[in-house]
């Protein structure tokens, strides 16, 4: 006859071996399905005191993205890669297939869109639709209507450093697309980035990016409207493929970065229970903008 005490001490025993291989298979599972603190009965079990040492009840997760900073590298690389092989390849071949097949159709659509790239017809109209969104008391309009303002201004600076750096030759001056001047002051060509497509993507994305979230139609329509900018310049035969995707980078980095600065501002003016005012002073040759702080 078997000792109870034995077969107590063996049931415990087998307990003990079960649990430290069930104990096992989950340190196991854990690393490949992370088990997150909310989905446990008794969140104290979680604390050190209740652990034992050398068990890991919950893994560290992986990452499976990529972080903000690689995507913009990887964005970056592809981009430059785009574009360097449309400058080898595509630039000349497009100018050439343009210039030949240009249309009096083509040419009337360009009349009506080359406008909107204009830096002294759009900032009027985004101090107007500013203007409004304080009248009407919208803050969409008004933010529209103050980033793009701020965006074709930063978008004007860059371009036209990259201008008078550069020195590139029109499509209307040379079949060649590779001749530059660079640094040389004397030089009247100005054909990369194009100040018309960076304008209008400046805009394109500044409505886009405050309307896109309530309205899915928004981009696509703003976006095609810049393209349409950018595809009159190469048709009128002013600038190359390569020109219009500079400026149209130009445009989207410059109002992205006035909306990221339009935020911080906003947010911490939040937080310190502070506003800052902005009425805008339109004349007949010259406009501007009055700040007022209020503590």
């Amino acid at each position: 006859m078997a000792n109870p005490k034995n077969t107590v001490f063996r049931n415990r025993v087998r307990l003990l071996l079960l649990g430290m291989i069930l104990l096992g298979y989950q340190r196991v599972e854990a690393q490949n399905l992370p088990v997150q603190p909310d989905s446990l009965a008794d969140k104290d079990f979680l604390k050190t005191e209740h652990v034992p040492q050398g068990i890991d009840i919950l893994a560290t997760p992986k990452r499976t993205g990529l972080s903000p900073l690689a995507k913009g590298a990887a964005i970056l690389v592809a981009g430059t890669g785009i574009w360097t092989a449309t400058f080898a390849l595509a630039d000349e071949p497009l100018q050439q297939y343009t210039q030949r097949h240009r249309s009096t159709a083509a040419d009337k659509i360009s009349d009506v869109v080359q406008p909107l790239g204009r830096q002294g017809f759009m900032v009027p109209v985004a101090g107007v639709a500013f203007a409004g969104g304080l009248l009407l008391k919208d803050s969409q309009l008004q933010k529209a209507g103050f980033v793009s303002m701020g965006s074709i201004l930063i978008s004007s600076g860059l371009t036209s450093m990259l201008k008078n750096q550069i020195h590139r030759h029109r499509p209307s001056a040379t079949t060649e697309n590779h001749i530059f001047d660079w640094a040389i002051s004397t030089s009247d060509n100005t054909s990369l980035p194009s100040a018309h497509t960076a304008t209008a993507f400046a805009v394109a994305t500044s409505v886009a990016t405050v309307y896109g979230y309530e309205n899915r139609y928004v981009p696509p329509i703003a976006y095609g409207i810049a393209t349409l900018v950018g595809l009159s310049r190469v048709n009128d035969n002013a600038h190359w493929a390569t020109d219009v995707m500079a400026g149209a980078v130009v445009g989207y980095i410059s109002a992205k970065g006035t909306i990221y600065l339009y935020d911080m501002v906003n947010q911490k003016l939040k937080i310190r229970k502070q506003r800052l005012l902005i009425n805008p002073q339109l004349g007949t040759q010259s406009g501007g903008l009055s700040a007022t702080l209020v503590f």
